[in-house]
């Protein structure tokens, strides 16, 4: 059964994709052509979305990279070695790791901080795709890769500006 978010062939029968854990159940039975917003998130890519980017070395210390996102007015930062994502410092990141009793000092390396080996969707991916990752994974951001082998981030309110503007 082929998965109609990722496009993953699955076994028949199965209830959830093996690769996005989209439900399968039901895709058998008739139902009407999806119109309007369904359709879109299904069918349109992560370049329909605004994306950000901020990248940072992950030698960085934590001040570093926190000053550089208030200044770009971004939630997370990619942190890339030699062009290789390598982690992801989110604001997340900054609240559990840099606060409370167990507390890392501000010049911290981000690496040491950092979400190591983040989930990344390629820019082909639909926005169902990235909606379900950052579902499943309980996460705002997501790094994209694009075809070029760079990379951008999209967030929850990226797909949310996405939704509100279009016209249905």
């Amino acid at each position: 059964m082929i998965c109609p978010s990722c496009g993953y062939d699955n076994v028949g029968g199965t209830d959830r994709c093996e690769e996005c854990l989209t439900p399968l159940f039901n895709l058998d039975t008739p139902h009407a052509d999806m119109e309007g917003l369904a359709r879109s998130v299904m069918e349109d890519d992560l370049n329909q979305l605004d994306q950000e980017f901020l990248g940072v070395s992950p030698d960085a210390s934590a001040t570093e990279v926190i000053e550089k996102m208030k200044a770009a007015r971004v939630g997370c930062a990619l942190v890339l070695d030699d062009g290789k994502l390598v982690g992801i410092f989110t604001e997340r990141d900054l609240l559990n790791k840099l606060t409370g009793k167990r507390a890392s000092s501000q010049d911290t390396a981000v690496k040491e901080l950092m979400s190591v080996n983040p989930e990344v969707l390629r820019e082909t991916d639909s926005v169902a795709m990235a909606l379900n990752k950052m579902s499943m994974g309980r996460y705002r951001h997501i790094p994209v890769r694009k075809a070029d082998g760079t990379y951008s981030v999209t967030s929850i309110k990226h797909v949310l500006k996405y939704i509100s503007k279009a016209e249905w």
